[in-house]
């Protein structure tokens, strides 16, 4: 009896000793797992730092702060604080920043980021140079967090070469983003108008809670598509660790042949998966500026001929004094008319040569933004020329606000394309246009230095008194 419970007494040592064994293999490695998933490099706060600005995200920004650095005055924090509440288009360039990134020497656990150029998109363009002070946060997670943000140098309506420079070497940096072969997958994918391809690349869950995007791409995929994505933008989303948003993909479809006006996507991806781990969709987002191929039905309404240079001053409204009315009413036609008769010299001579364009889409009630730079605009308008044999623009609605140097002005735009092979529009879209007019100080001409195109899908038909 003795015996027995020796040996039932050992065989009990033994199962809890190893027993044990497993139990502590499993806590090293998560311990070794927990360690390795909380370092985070200083280039990829860089990213998150940089998609925060450009998002115009105050909550994005306030993340990535040390919340005591957050609150001091000279922490640089309310400067751009300031700057979102304006609503300020920002663009950031981290092209070589790991070359200036420097150990402050009193402080082993601090780095300062220095002389990382800003643009700031306004009426006359706002150069910056700012240096972030950052230090690693936290016991078992570490993060990098933000000490100060500081705008070592400031410089107005500046020569921007050298940071266009800048941006088109970051760029070309972004060819080497993790996210950046899922791109080329659904490119394939989109260009062989291969829709099993296309599923495949979605995340399950994702495909579901997105299901009217994922439909709206599906019914656009056509078995002959252009994309083009080699001015691609890979943005690390602030707070995640494998999740970047991919904007800056235009799409051509084709219908029957005949091309439709490229729209913009933006993607947004994640490393799924529990053992092997893949990139999948989370959203495929259509943007502004997408053209259906669907005929439009005739339309009812009365027909707004184009302003002529020599219109009287008393069909606008509008507290412009009339000399402005008159000088602003004649650039508009003029405008107007270029883009009708396809006159690219002269359609872009109008737009000053920093102009900022900006594309909104809205759809049941959601904005969607997109920008373009002149140069993109010129890209664009030159496709559309192509696309259409003949362009209806129709204006109504006309108001010019200002004084004798600055107007702003704003009316309904209807727009029509008309293609080589039909006598009935394969796209129309109805809208409101905001311009921001200006007196150019380099040659005395009225310059649009601001447009904001706002374009409504699902327009409701009111019914006729």
């Amino acid at each position: 009896m003795n015996n027995f419970q020796k040996n039932s007494k050992i065989t009990k040592v033994d199962i809890i000793k190893w027993g044990s064994i497993p139990a502590i293999i499993v806590i090293i490695a998560l311990a070794g797992i927990l360690l390795t998933r909380s370092s985070e490099t200083s280039s990829g706060f860089l990213a998150k730092w940089k998609s925060a600005m450009e998002s115009g995200s105050l909550e994005n920004y306030d993340a990535l702060w040390s919340k005591n650095a957050r609150e001091q005055i000279d922490s640089g924090y309310q400067d751009t604080a300031r700057l979102f509440a304006e609503n300020f288009v920002i663009e950031v360039n981290i092209a070589n920043a790991v070359d200036r990134t420097r150990k402050v020497a009193q402080y082993p656990n601090y780095l300062q980021i220095e002389e990382i150029p800003l643009l700031i998109h306004a009426i006359g363009d706002r150069l910056q140079s700012r240096t972030l002070t950052i230090a690693k946060e936290g016991f078992i997670r570490q993060h990098w967090k933000l000490i100060s943000d500081e705008v070592v140098r400031e410089e107005i309506g500046g020569d921007l070469s050298a940071f266009e420079a800048a941006r088109s070497d970051d760029m070309q940096s972004q060819s080497t983003s993790p996210a950046a072969p899922i791109v080329l997958d659904w490119k394939n994918a989109l260009e062989n108008g291969d829709q099993k391809k296309y599923t495949s690349l979605w995340d399950k869950s994702a495909r579901m809670n997105r299901q009217n995007n994922y439909q709206l791409a599906l019914e656009m995929m056509s078995d002959s598509a252009d994309v083009d994505i080699s001015h691609a933008s890979y943005k690390l989303l602030a707070n995640a660790k494998t999740r970047h948003v991919v904007n800056k993909l235009s799409v051509t479809t084709y219908s029957n042949g005949t091309p439709i006006e490229p729209h913009s996507r933006t993607l947004t991806v994640e490393k799924k998966g529990f053992f092997v781990r893949r990139w999948k969709i989370i959203n495929d987002e259509v943007d502004g500026d997408y053209l259906s191929d669907q005929p439009i039905p005739p339309v009812e309404n009365p027909s707004v001929e184009p302003i002529s240079e020599e219109t009287s001053s008393g069909i606008y409204e509008g507290n412009a004094p009339i000399d402005t009315q008159l000088k602003v009413s004649q650039i508009l036609g003029k405008w107007q008319q270029a883009w009708e008769d396809k006159d690219m010299e002269t359609y872009m001579s109008i737009y000053a040569e920093r102009a900022l364009i900006t594309r909104v889409s809205v759809r049941n009630g959601k904005e969607s933004h997109s920008y373009l730079t002149k140069k993109q605009l010129h890209q664009k308008m030159k496709r559309l020329n192509v696309h259409y044999s003949d362009i209806q623009v129709k204006i109504s609605n006309l108001q010019i606000n200002g004084d004798r140097a600055v107007a702003d002005v704003e009316f309904l735009q209807e727009f029509k394309g008309i293609p080589a092979s039909g006598s009935r529009p394969a796209y129309s879209d109805i809208g409101t246009k905001e311009l921001d007019l200006m007196i150019d100080p380099s040659d005395g001409h009225w310059k649009i230095y601001g447009e904001t195109w706002s374009r409504y899908e699902d327009v409701p038909k009111f019914p006729k008194n």
